[in-house]
C-alpha cells in the first residue's frame, strides 16, 4: 500500500485548511445578513478552527526547510558578525540600544520572553479596553447586543436548554474550584509545589480582578423576562467566560506540555477553543449576559492567561523549576478530565436550576388610531445593527389568538422558530428548490424586539425559494378598550439571488412591497382601510433589495 510522504500530507492540510476557511469566510458573512447569531457564532468559531489547523500544516510542512533557512541565517549572521561597522554598533553604549539588546535577548529569562508576554497582554488589553468603553459609552454595539438578546427567547428549545445549561456549569464556581484543586494536587504530588502555588494566586487573582471590573462598571444584567437562570451580581465581564477562558486555559497549556504528540496537542488546543466557544455561548443563550459581555470577557481572560503562562515560562527559563518536567503526568490528564466532566453532567441540573420566564409587555393606551396618534408606534423595521428597512405596512388590533385563526384560516403557515437546525434546512431545502412550507424566516427587529410571529404561503412553484411572507409585531400599546396594537411588513420573495460584493445567497424581494400588501388583504379576506403612516419612500433591506412604498398601511380591526 502506498504510503503518503509527510510533506505531502501537510501540503494537502493547508490546501483543504484554506479552502475550507475560503468557504467559512464566505459562510459567516452569509449568516450574519441571514440574521442567525447561533448560526454566525458557530462559522466564527470554524474560521478560529480551521486557522489554527491552518498554521499547523504551514509549520510542519516547512519544518524541514525552514531547518535550512534557520542554518543559512545563522552563517550570514556569523558572517555579519565579522563586520567592524557591525561591531561597532553591537558595542555601543547607548541606553535606547542596550535596552533592546536585553529585550530581544533569548538566553535572559527577562529578555525575548518577557518582551513577548508583555506584547500578548497588551493585545489582549487594547482590545478590552476597546470594549470597556464600548460598553460604558452604551456605543453602537450595545445595540447589537439588545437585538440579540431579544432573539434568544424566540430560538429556545428544550433539548438546547438543557445542553447550554451543563455547558455553563463547567465555568460555575463549585465546578471550576474542583477543577483547580485537582490541578494542584496533582501537581503537588509531583514536588511542583512552586507552579502550585503560582496557579492557586493566579486563580485568585483573576476573581478579585473580574469582581473589582464589575463593581466599577455597574452593568446590570439582560431583564427578567430574559434570564433563564437567576443571578444577581453586575453583567460585565462575565466571570463564566473568564474563568474559562483563564483556567481551562492554564489546564491546556500544562496538558500540551505534557504529551509530546503534535496530534494530542492539536486535539487539546482545539478542545480549548470549542469549550470556552460554547460557554460563551451558553451565557447569551440562558440570557444572563450580552455578547459584549462574553467578547470582553475572553479578551480579559485571554491577558490573565498570557501573565499566567508568561510568569511560569520566565519561572522556568531562571532555573526556579528545580530542573523538574513541567506538566500534568499522562495518567493524570484523563483521570482529571473525566472526574471533571463526570460532576458536571451530574450536578448541572443543581448548580444551575432553569427558571421559566413569562414575558409581561407593557401597554400605553391609545384614544385611537389615525394618522396622528400611530406616529407614536415604532413604524419602520430594523437589521442586526440598526439599520432601517421596510415601514410598515398593515396595523392589526386585536389579540394574538385572532391574528392566528386568521392567518390559518386561509391558508398561511406560521414560521418555525430560526433555531440553527431549522435554518439549516431551509437553507438547504431552498437550494434543492423544494418546498418547506414553515421555514423560518430571517429575523428583523422593530425597537431592538424580533418579530412575535411570522407567516408564509407558498406560490404556483411549490418552492422555498418563492414565497409570499409576513412579519408581525407586539407593540406596547393598546386601545382604551385593552385591545393590543400589532404592526407588520409583509414582502415577497421572488427567488434566490447571491446578493452584494461577496455574492452572498439570500431571497430576492419583489420591489414593489404595496404589491404584497394588496395580495395579503385579497389573500385573507379583508376590505382595504389604508392610512398613511410614513411618507413615499424609497429604501433597501438587510441584504441591500430595493423597494419602493407609498407610505401607507392597511389598518385592520381582528374580529
Amino acid at each position: 500500500m502506498k504510503t503518503v510522504s509527510k510533506p505531502t500530507k501537510y501540503y494537502f492540510t493547508i490546501f483543504a485548511a484554506v479552502l475550507l476557511l475560503a468557504l467559512n469566510v464566505y459562510a459567516t458573512k452569509a449568516f450574519l445578513i441571514f440574521g442567525s447569531p447561533m448560526l454566525f457564532a458557530i462559522a466564527l468559531l470554524l474560521e478560529v478552527v480551521l486557522l489554527v489547523i491552518f498554521l499547523y500544516g504551514l509549520i510542519r510542512s516547512l519544518a524541514s526547510p525552514g531547518n535550512i533557512l534557520i542554518s543559512l541565517a545563522r552563517s550570514a549572521w556569523g558572517g555579519l558578525k565579522t563586520n567592524d561597522y557591525l561591531k561597532n554598533f553591537s558595542k555601543s553604549r547607548s541606553p535606547i540600544l542596550i535596552w533592546g539588546r536585553r529585550r530581544l535577548n533569548r538566553k535572559s529569562p527577562y529578555g525575548l520572553t518577557l518582551t513577548l508576554t508583555f506584547l500578548v497582554i497588551a493585545f489582549f488589553l487594547i482590545d478590552f479596553a476597546g470594549v470597556l468603553i464600548a460598553v460604558v459609552s452604551k456605543g453602537s454595539l450595545t445595540q447589537i447586543d439588545t437585538r440579540v438578546l431579544n432573539l434568544m427567547p424566540s430560538i429556545r428549545t428544550p433539548n438546547q436548554t438543557t445542553f447550554f445549561r451543563a455547558v455553563t456549569a463547567l465555568a460555575n464556581p463549585q465546578s471550576t474550584l474542583l477543577l483547580m484543586v485537582a490541578m494542584i494536587t496533582a501537581l503537588w504530588r509531583k514536588h511542583n509545589r512552586q507552579l502550585a502555588w503560582l496557579i492557586f494566586v493566579a486563580a485568585v487573582g483573576e476573581e478579585i480582578i473580574t469582581s473589582i471590573i464589575k463593581t466599577l462598571t455597574h452593568r446590570m444584567r439582560p431583564g427578567l423576562d430574559i434570564r433563564l437562570i437567576k443571578v444577581d451580581s453586575y453583567s460585565f465581564p462575565s466571570g463564566h467566560v473568564v474563568r474559562a477562558t483563564f483556567l481551562f486555559g492554564l489546564l491546556t497549556y500544562l496538558v500540551y506540555m505534557s504529551y509530546t504528540s503534535a496530534r494530542v496537542r492539536m486535539i487539546t488546543i482545539g478542545t480549548y477553543i470549542l469549550t470556552v466557544f460554547l460557554v460563551a455561548v451558553s451565557r447569551i443563550y440562558l440570557g444572563v449576559h450580552y455578547p459584549t459581555d462574553v467578547w470582553g470577557s475572553v479578551l480579559l481572560g485571554g491577558a490573565m492567561l498570557a501573565a499566567a503562562i508568561g510568569a511560569i515560562e520566565i519561572r522556568n527559563r531562571s532555573g526556579q523549576g528545580g530542573g523538574k518536567r513541567l506538566g500534568l503526568s499522562n495518567k493524570t490528564v484523563p483521570i482529571i478530565s473525566g472526574i471533571f466532566a463526570l460532576f458536571t453532567i451530574i450536578a448541572s441540573p443543581f448548580l444551575v436550576p432553569i427558571q421559566q420566564v413569562m414575558a409581561t409587555p407593557s401597554q400605553i393606551t391609545l384614544p385611537k388610531i389615525d394618522e396622528r396618534s400611530i406616529q407614536q408606534v415604532p413604524l419602520y423595521s430594523e437589521t442586526l445593527t440598526g439599520s432601517r428597512m421596510e415601514p410598515i405596512n398593515f396595523i392589526y388590533v386585536g389579540y394574538e389568538d385572532q391574528l392566528v385563526n386568521l392567518f390559518a384560516s386561509h391558508g398561511w403557515y406560521r414560521a418555525d422558530k430560526s433555531t440553527v437546525s431549522n435554518t439549516l434546512k431551509a437553507l438547504a431545502v431552498g437550494f434543492q428548490g423544494r418546498q418547506y412550507l414553515s421555514a423560518p424566516v430571517t429575523p428583523s427587529y422593530l425597537d431592538y424586539k424580533p418579530e412575535n410571529i411570522s407567516y408564509q404561503k407558498s406560490t404556483a412553484t411549490h418552492s422555498l425559494r418563492q414565497r409570499h411572507h409576513t412579519r408581525l409585531w407586539r407593540t406596547d400599546y393598546a386601545l382604551p378598550d385593552g385591545r393590543p396594537i400589532w404592526v407588520a411588513t409583509a414582502s415577497f420573495d421572488e427567488g434566490i439571488e447571491f446578493a452584494g460584493p461577496a455574492k452572498l445567497p439570500t431571497h430576492h424581494i419583489d420591489p414593489n412591497i404595496d404589491r404584497e400588501r394588496i395580495f395579503i388583504v385579497n389573500s385573507l379576506g379583508l376590505h382595504s382601510n389604508l392610512i398613511k403612516v410614513v411618507e413615499p419612500q424609497l429604501g433597501k433591506n438587510a441584504s441591500g433589495d430595493g423597494f419602493f412604498t407609498d407610505g401607507k398601511a392597511e389598518l385592520v380591526f381582528l374580529m
